[in-house]
């Protein structure tokens, strides 16, 4: 597992050019809004100069329960990415992997008091404060694991105009007790704009029937939506193996394009 390495910020700057680079990890934490208490949080980014006048997409990476935020090491996320850099397969961009706390990440289902406060009331405008990344939806997306991918979609689909695209692998939708008006399966069957969607889940995976039966629910509504099932069940394998194909799906609205400037993250 990688160790992420403390570091002042603003972001120290490396190389010149994001052209084949390596990952940098980095670790802070923010003052948490909706719980009384810093909250950690890891940085994945390129070793490259980072410019403000030019900011990188950014996705958001949200762990399943009882993990935290290390979670993402445990996958190799960072070599991963480096990976995919140095091959070109996707842009450079910053991966954000908050600590979701407890009560909020296990006993919350929205509203006021939840994570989604604290997603949005604390660590967006951290984020924003801290990281020359983009501020705007076109350039932003969240990924999550299990309970974390539950938290994924309930926030890409309470707020439609966020992110261009919300990703969940085996969504722990078969033991989520949400109201309807957070319940990703709720939200699906109500008309309106949505996000581009991908969902993935393992062959025996406890989560897979209701992760294909939200994809049928948001392709009913003309959202663009990708389900991958792979070999596999509840577990990090899966998760794994998943992982390349969801990055996929969320850096080809920013491959050799710009990412617009429409409103601001809400």
């Amino acid at each position: 597992m990688a160790t992420p390495t403390p570091s002042p910020f603003p972001l120290a700057t490396a190389e010149p050019s994001c052209a084949l680079v390596s990952t940098i990890i980095e670790e802070a934490t923010y003052a948490g809004v909706a719980v009384n208490r810093d909250v950690p949080v890891i940085f994945l980014r390129p070793d490259c100069e980072l410019d403000p006048l030019d900011p990188l997409p950014i996705v958001f990476v949200l762990h399943g329960k009882p993990m935290t935020e290390e979670q993402w090491l445990d996958l190799d996320l960072p070599g991963l990415l480096e990976g995919g850099w140095q091959t070109g397969r996707w842009p450079p961009m910053i991966i954000v992997a908050p600590r979701q706390p407890e009560p909020l990440f296990s006993g919350s289902d929205g509203g006021p008091g939840s994570y989604e406060e604290e997603f949005f009331e604390g660590l967006v405008p951290f984020v924003d404060s801290l990281l020359p990344a983009d501020t705007q939806p076109p350039g932003r997306a969240v990924l999550g694991i299990s309970r974390g991918g539950v938290w994924a979609l309930e926030l890409g689909l309470t707020h439609t105009g966020s992110f261009v695209t919300v990703a969940a692998l085996s969504p722990a939708l078969a033991v989520n007790f949400a109201r309807a008006a957070y319940d990703p399966l709720d939200l699906a069957m109500v008309p309106g704009e949505f996000p581009r969607v991908y969902l993935g889940a393992g062959e025996g995976d406890w989560a897979r029937p209701q992760t294909e039966r939200l994809g049928n629910l948001l392709g009913g509504q003309q959202a663009e939506v990708k389900i991958d099932i792979t070999p596999g069940g509840h577990e990090e394998a899966t998760w794994a193996a998943l992982l390349p194909s969801a990055l996929d799906f969320i850096a080809l609205p920013w491959r050799n394009q710009g990412q617009g400037r429409p409103d601001e993250i809400r």
